[in-house]
């Protein structure tokens, strides 16, 4: 009797290895895909939602103003009678991107990360992470610029058109 040899390759199809990812909620300039990209972020998926209770505020002291008194970057502060959303970005990312998210916001020594509840424009509520600016690190009175007004102009779309109009009658610095 004789001995045979079977060769043949067998092909199983097998999923992509799963990640494990986190939603991160961009209300400055990430809002904006390509200044996301420009910092060497990238998303598994994104969807616009909105922050019940909180509102976008330019009142973070930048570390480097450029010359430019007054200058304020985007933060969030609850809203007095926490009435009111603010809407942004959650992007799902590789967990692996939250070490640069903490380098891009000088986490712990200029905001704080925090998990809040976001309501997708389905309706359905997702938790994600989110830097606040510490409140060292706030002032009253500063504004943002016409730059930083214009990234957010890139971004129209993300937003419900009331909702960009209000945004884009901030008082600027120049």
């Amino acid at each position: 009797m004789g001995v045979y040899e079977l060769n043949h390759t067998i092909k199983a199809w097998s999923p992509k290895p799963m990640v494990d990812a986190v939603h991160f909620f961009a209300y400055d300039e990430l809002i904006n895909e390509e200044v996301f990209k420009e910092h060497g972020l990238e998303y598994i998926s994104k969807s616009s939602v909105s922050l019940s209770g909180w509102t976008r505020v330019f009142n973070k002291i930048p570390k480097d103003n450029g010359g430019q008194e007054g200058l304020g970057h985007a933060n969030i502060e609850p809203t007095a009678d926490t009435a009111g959303m603010m809407h942004g970005e959650l992007y799902e990312m590789d967990e692996k991107f939250v070490v640069k998210l903490d380098e891009i916001f000088d986490h712990p020594n200029e905001y704080q990360r925090k998990v809040m509840r976001f309501n997708r424009h389905d309706f359905l509520m997702i938790n994600g992470i989110v830097y606040v600016a510490k409140p060292d690190k706030i002032a009253k009175g500063l504004k943002p610029s016409k730059a930083m007004m214009k990234v957010f102009r890139k971004a129209k779309k993300l937003f419900p058109m009331l909702y960009f109009s209000r945004l884009m009658n901030t008082p600027t610095i120049d």
